[in-house]
């Protein structure tokens, strides 16, 4: 431990003039705490990954055969109806990353270059262009850029929302076509709620699936970078506690997909139960469908309760993360480390990072919702 104190000691020198006791408490969470809880965090997640994608491989041989139309895992079944798809929809998403570091980077310049009259030099700017001119080229830029990033990104939603759309009435089809040579009247009695409801969000997924991943992932590692370009300490200052948030949200998630389960077999049940004209007869009856309303509206408040007070949880976290942002960045700009414009367009970018890492946790949220509805419509096929 002393070592390590004397370490961070160092770091703190290094960094700042001054060994402030709260600039040195804020260099052990930001440099020490979160870089070591992230590379445990992600060394789980790699081993976690790596584990189930062997288990899925050896499983699809032993379980898929060429006469089941629907593989019985997720990812085999985005791989099998939409891995060309995939592939486009990945090669547009990769594009966006240096759209979007030129949208980083040319409000610093417009700022410190072409605002600042102290820093213009004419015969450092292109064409040797007066300072009015300097600044209405890179503003031009900028209009350009951020034209090019909403022309890509419609292209790219619309795509990815033509291939959902057309996912849905495929696998409706091939439901549909299963079901429909099957005589089992439970079966036929739940395949409208399956067809109308479950499959659309599975599908709607599908469009989402690798696309979010590389876009908010992308955009998020190059505002990253974009920060610890202008200073190591302040772009690390925004993962300061990312570590939390990665162990707070999974533990919410798996309670969220047990309901999910849980409410779509309570609604199978109550449809067979209302499809029936014997139960609709049947007072008795009448107070099992009461009780299975009451069951869904059980399982909906909880659902509620676990989702928003996971969002709080969430939001609160990223709210509290500009505390070691504007700590540092002040600091730094007080000490004439880091300029004012590279500190208002790193503040601009956090806004996008936020919002980037929420999209990145919405995703998850919505990857282990996919697979539970996804392993319940495999036993209702199969």
């Amino acid at each position: 431990m002393p070592d390590l104190h004397s370490w961070s000691s160092n770091l703190t020198a290094f960094f700042f003039k001054y060994d402030h006791a709260w600039l040195h408490f804020i260099v052990h969470i930001i440099l020490i705490v979160t870089p070591v809880a992230l590379a445990s965090i992600f060394i789980r997640m790699i081993y976690l990954a790596s584990y189930n994608y062997i288990t899925e491989k050896a499983s699809d041989k032993l379980i898929n055969s060429p006469q089941k139309r629907v593989p019985f895992r997720l990812n085999t079944f985005i791989k099998k109806y939409t891995f060309v798809y995939q592939l486009r929809l990945a090669v547009m998403a990769l594009l966006t990353i240096p759209i979007t570091y030129a949208i980083l980077e040319l409000p610093k310049l417009i700022i410190n270059n072409a605002i600042n009259s102290e820093n213009y030099d004419i015969s450092k700017a292109l064409f040797e262009l007066s300072q009015v001119n300097y600044l209405l080229l890179l503003c031009g830029l900028y209009l350009l850029v951020l034209a090019l990033n909403g022309a890509l990104k419609f292209i790219l939603n619309w795509y990815k929302g033509s291939l959902s759309e057309g996912l849905i009435k495929r696998l409706r089809l091939v439901i549909f076509s299963q079901k429909r040579k099957s005589c089992e009247r439970e079966s036929v009695e739940n395949l409208s709620p399956v067809l109308l409801q479950e499959v659309e969000p599975i599908c709607t997924f599908v469009g989402d699936s690798v696309v979010v991943p590389l876009l908010q992932g992308g955009t998020a590692l190059t505002i990253i970078a974009f920060m610890m370009l202008q200073n190591i300490v302040l772009g690390a200052a925004v993962l300061a506690l990312l570590p939390v948030q990665l162990i707070v949200v999974p533990i919410f998630q798996r309670k969220i997909n047990v309901l999910v389960a849980q409410r779509l077999i309570e609604v199978r049940s109550l449809n067979s139960m209302i499809g029936d004209r014997q139960v609709i007869a049947d007072s008795f009856k009448h107070k099992v469908i009461r009780v299975s309303f009451h069951r869904l509206y059980t399982l909906r408040m909880t659902l509620f309760k676990t989702k928003y007070l996971m969002k709080s949880i969430n939001n609160f976290i990223m709210n509290l993360t500009p505390f070691f942002f504007y700590t540092i960045g002040g600091y730094l700009v007080i000490e004439n480390r880091l300029s004012l414009g590279a500190l208002v367009a790193s503040l601009a970018s956090y806004k996008d990072l936020a919002s980037t890492i929420r999209e990145l946790f919405t995703y998850y949220q919505s990857l282990q919702d996919t697979r539970t509805r996804y392993s319940e419509l495999i036993k209702f096929i199969y």
